[in-house]
C-alpha cells in the first residue's frame, strides 16, 4: 500500500521536502532492515541496545529475537499489508514484535496498556486489523475486544494457547532464521499510531518506512547529536509517537542504548537514571514538575540533556527544573501526525531562549498562517502553525480530516503561535481553546502562566465557562491542583484571582476557580482540556 498515492486524496497530500543533506533515500527500503542490518554493519553487534530490569540486550541478540518473532508471525499467517494491534507493556518483547512486523511488511498498531476493551475494539475495527497480539498479563481486555470484531486472530506473546487464541511463543523457531526482509517501497505504510484523543475521538495516523528513518536523520541527528555512548530514558510509552522514536527507532539508527521500563513513575525514572547512567531524558512538561519535587538533592550526574514536549512549557516550569536539577529544559514540538519533532530549542552551539518553543528543526519549514485565509502572517502576528518537511500528515481512511489539516501542501495545525525576526516561535494556545470574553481573545496558556507563579499552585488548566451573570458570552474558569501543604479552601481562590490581576492584564483573571485533587489527563500525561471544557459547560 503506497502511502501518499493511495491513502489520502490527491488535493490533500503533504508537500514533502528532502533538501537536508542525508535525506536522499532509495525508492525501496524497509525500516527494520535499515535499523537492524545498519547496526550490525556498523560493528555494533556487541553493544547494548536495551536495558530492562536485570537484562542487557545487545544489538546482535536484538536482531536474532526480531527474526525469530518474524518467523512466528509468518507461521501465524501474517502477510505484508496486514494490520496488527499489539498490546504489550514497554519491555523487550514489545520491541521484538514491533520490529518483526516491520520486517515482514505488515503494519503494527501499538496500544497503551491503559486502554480498555471498547478502546481496543474501536482500533481493531477502524484499522481493519486481522491480527492482535498481547502479553499474557494484558490479554483479558484484548480478548474481550476481539470477541466483538469478527475475523481477528488473537495470539498471546508469552503464554500457552487456549480456546480463543493461539500461542506466538510456541511458533518461535529455536534458532535464528536467515534474515528475510519484505521488499518495501519507501512510502509504503508500516505503522499506524492513534492520536491520544485529548480533543476528540482518536484518529489513526499513517507512517511509512521512510518517515521512521527521516525523523531520526533530521531532529534527532542534528539537534540532539546522539552517540554510541548515550543511554536514552524517560516515561513516554512506546505507542506514543515520541516513545516510538526514543525506544524503537533512534537507538538503533545511531547505536545508542535505551531503557525499557513499564513503570512510568517518577521514582522509577530517577532509579533508571542512576542505575543505567541515562544521558538523554525526555518527558512531558508536567512530569518535570513532579520530578523536581522528588529530586530532594539526588544526583543526575549522568544526564546531559533533559527534553520536553507534549504540552506548553511555561517559564515557571523551566525555572523550577533549573533550580532543582541545574539543567536547562529543552523543548521540542511535534505531533503524532508528523511522527516526530519539527520545532526545537535544542540547537548545537546556541543556548535555549526562555519563553520560546525554539526554531524550526533541520529538515522542516515552519510558517505562521492566517486562520481564515492561510496567508502568511508578519513576524509578531498571531496565526496558525504550518509545517512542511521530510514527514507529513496522512490520516487512516479519514479524507475529511485530511483536507482539514493539509492545505496547499502545508500541515496546518490548530495551534496559535507567533514568530519573531530570528525565527523563534512562541506558543499562544490552541485555536479552539482561545477564550472570547467581553470582546477579548484570551489565551488560557497566559492565564495558567500567571497562576503558576503563585506558590500555592501545583498544576492548573483554564477553559471557557458560561457567565452566570449573563453579561459575557464566556468567562475564564480555572481548575487548580493546590501545592502540597496548601489547603484548597478558605480565601485561596480570591488570593489567586488577585494574584492574576496583579501580574497579568486584569481582564484575563479567572472569574471562577475550582480545586481538584488531580487534572484529568491522557495516558501520555497531557491535560484533557476537552473533558474540562465539557465539565465547565455543564456547570461543574
Amino acid at each position: 500500500m503506497n502511502k501518499y498515492s493511495e491513502l489520502c486524496p490527491a488535493d490533500a497530500r503533504p508537500d514533502l521536502r528532502f533538501d537536508l543533506p542525508g535525506l536522499d533515500y532509495p525508492e525501496r527500503m524497509n525500516a527494520a532492515e535499515v535499523l537492524l542490518e545498519g547496526a550490525i554493519d556498523a560493528g555494533r553487534g556487541g553493544r547494548i541496545a536495551y536495558y530492562h530490569r536485570d537484562e542487557a540486550i545487545t544489538y546482535r541478540a536484538l536482531r536474532a529475537s526480531v527474526h525469530r518473532h518474524a518467523a512466528a508471525l509468518r507461521a501465524l499467517g501474517v502477510a505484508p499489508g496486514d494490520r496488527i494491534v499489539v498490546r504489550i507493556a514497554d519491555t523487550p518483547a514489545l520491541v521484538y514484535v514491533l520490529l518483526a512486523v516491520h520486517v515482514i511488511g505488515a503494519v503494527p498498531i501499538p496500544t497503551y496498556v491503559q486502554l480498555r476493551a471498547d478502546d481496543l475494539a474501536y482500533r481493531l475495527e477502524d484499522s481493519g486489523a486481522r491480527f492482535a497480539v498481547a502479553s499474557a498479563e494484558l490479554l483479558d481486555e484484548l480478548e474481550t475486544a476481539v470477541a466483538a470484531i469478527p475475523g481477528v486472530t488473537l495470539a498471546v506473546a508469552d503464554g500457552e494457547a487456549e480456546a480463543g487464541f493461539v500461542s506466538l511463543s510456541a511458533l518461535l523457531p529455536e534458532s535464528e532464521p536467515v534474515p528475510e526482509y519484505y521488499d518495501s517501497h519507501a512510502e509504503e505504510l508500516t505503522l499506524i499510531l492513534y492520536t491520544s484523543g485529548s480533543t476528540g475521538r482518536p484518529k489513526g495516523t499513517c507512517h511509512c518506512h521512510r518517515d521512521l528513518i527521516a525523523a531520526a536523520d533530521s531532529y534527532w541527528k542534528h539537534c540532539i547529536g546522539p552517540t554510541e555512548d548515550d543511554v536514552i530514558g524517560g516515561p513516554p510509552s512506546v505507542p506514543f509517537a515520541l516513545g516510538y522514536g526514543l525506544s524503537v527507532i533512534f537507538p538503533a539508527r545511531f547505536g545508542s542504548a535505551a531503557v525499557l521500563e513499564p513503570d512510568k513513575s517518577v521514582e522509577a525514572s530517577l532509579a533508571a537514571i542512576e542505575r543505567y547512567g541515562v544521558t538523554l531524558f525526555a518527558a512531558v512538561v508536567s512530569y518535570y514538575r513532579l520530578m523536581a519535587a522528588a529530586l530532594d538533592g539526588r544526583s543526575l550526574g549522568s544526564l546531559r540533556r533533559s527534553m520536553t514536549g507534549g504540552e506548553p512549557l511555561l517559564p515557571e516550569t523551566e525555572s523550577l527544573w533549573r533550580e532543582a536539577s541545574g539543567m536547562v529544559l529543552e523543548q521540542f514540538i511535534g505531533t503524532t501526525e508528523m511522527f516526530h519533532c519539527f520545532v526545537t530549542s535544542s540547537e548545537p552551539g546556541r543556548p535555549s531562549r526562555s519563553g520560546t518553543m525554539g526554531r524550526a528543526a533541520p529538515g522542516y519549514e515552519v510558517a505562521v498562517l492566517d486562520a481564515e485565509t492561510l496567508a502568511p502572517m508578519a513576524d509578531g502576528e498571531r496565526g496558525l502553525m504550518a509545517v512542511r518537511g521530510c514527514t507529513g500528515t496522512v490520516y487512516w481512511r479519514n479524507a475529511e480530516r485530511q483536507r482539514e489539516l493539509v492545505r496547499n501542501g502545508w500541515n496546518v495545525f490548530p495551534d496559535v503561535v507567533t514568530r519573531d525576526a530570528e525565527g523563534y516561535f512562541r506558543y499562544v494556545g490552541r485555536h479552539d481553546d482561545m477564550i472570547v470574553s467581553a470582546g477579548y481573545n484570551i489565551s488560557p496558556i497566559e492565564v495558567e502562566t500567571a497562576l503558576l507563579r503563585h506558590e500555592a499552585v501545583l498544576e492548573c488548566a483554564c477553559v471557557p465557562a458560561p457567565d452566570p451573570s449573563g453579561v459575557r458570552g464566556a468567562i475564564v474558569k480555572a481548575y487548580v491542583v493546590a501545592a502540597p501543604g496548601r489547603a484548597a479552601a478558605g480565601n485561596l481562590a480570591a488570593a489567586l484571582q488577585s494574584h492574576v490581576k496583579a501580574t497579568a492584564p486584569p481582564y484575563m483573571y479567572p472569574r471562577a476557580i475550582d480545586f481538584l485533587d488531580a487534572l484529568p489527563k491522557t495516558v501520555n500525561g497531557k491535560v484533557l482540556r476537552s473533558e474540562l471544557r465539557a465539565r465547565a459547560a455543564a456547570g461543574g
